[in-house]
């Protein structure tokens, strides 16, 4: 790719998640990518998930009847594993073919789930939880303001002393990410649209902040459309900050959410901290 020949934008000047999340045709590519088992383009390989689930009930103290709140659930692949443990779990997601999905099998296996089509940055994320999870990196995804603001909003659905987990995109990941441009008929192989369209993506990298913005720029019949993704490459001394702030203890730090040991050269870790 070559260096872009736009302007590099100012950092988080435009936030696109929730569109990307519930375009009708990116959504049926991201629920086939959630659905295969050993694909990480949008969740974790199944096995790996299927180890987090595990460390999470041993690791927060998980009992059936216990309430979890899922953030960013799509189509409930965590959220089924938990509720077949008899954990009752509240899954939010901006994807609405996400949600059906992860109602249908619920509802088809009798789990005890539900779910909802929000926007976790604004929407009710209900009360009383026992925990709380935020997988995926999701919150490398966002500006610092829409980060404590969610983190604020995810302490108040806790009851006291309720835990929350996540895992973040850390510093290290940084050094591997390039600025460059392309630009490619039916962009990604059909990925952003019913093919024939025109698509180019731009990255774009903010050493001073460890920020990385990749923007897509796809054009279909006359209509233009964008989708600003970001990453916010973070440190352990970066989310204890945000977390304290909040009103969340210091968290313990794992090496990822199925409880694998700290390593600094990674470029992911986890949190799990508590509810004071």
């Amino acid at each position: 790719m070559r260096e872009p020949s736009s302007s590099r934008p100012a950092p988080f000047s435009a936030y696109t998640t929730p569109e990307f999340w519930d375009d009708p045709h990116i959504s049926a590519q991201m629920l086939a990518l959630h659905l295969d088992p050993d694909a990480e383009a949008a969740s974790r390989p199944h096995a790996f998930v299927d180890r987090s689930v595990a460390w999470l009930v041993d690791e927060l103290g998980l009992r059936p009847g216990d309430r979890v709140l899922d953030l960013g659930c799509g189509p409930g692949v965590y959220a089924h594993r938990l509720a077949r443990r008899g954990v009752h779990v509240l899954g939010l997601d901006a994807s609405r073919r996400s949600i059906e999905h992860a109602r249908a099998v619920a509802v088809a296996d009798g789990l005890p789930a539900e779910f909802g089509v929000a926007n976790y940055l604004v929407d009710d994320l209900g009360r009383d939880h026992d925990a709380a999870i935020f997988v995926y990196e999701d919150f490398c995804a966002m500006s610092p303001a829409q980060r404590g603001g969610l983190l604020r909003r995810t302490h108040d659905a806790l009851r006291p002393g309720g835990a929350f987990v996540m895992d973040v995109t850390a510093a290290p990941r940084f050094a591997l990410e390039r600025p460059g441009e392309r630009h490619e008929r039916d962009l990604d192989g059909g990925f952003w649209a019913e093919p024939p369209y025109d698509g180019s993506h731009e990255t774009w990298t903010y050493p001073e902040l460890r920020l990385v913005l990749d923007r897509y720029t796809i054009t279909k019949d006359g209509r233009t459309r964008q989708f600003w993704n970001w990453l916010h490459c973070l440190t352990v001394a970066e989310v204890t900050d945000e977390l304290v702030a909040a009103g969340f203890v210091v968290p313990q730090v794992y090496g990822d959410v199925t409880g694998a040991p700290f390593d600094p050269a990674s470029p992911v870790f986890a949190v799990v901290t508590r509810r004071h």
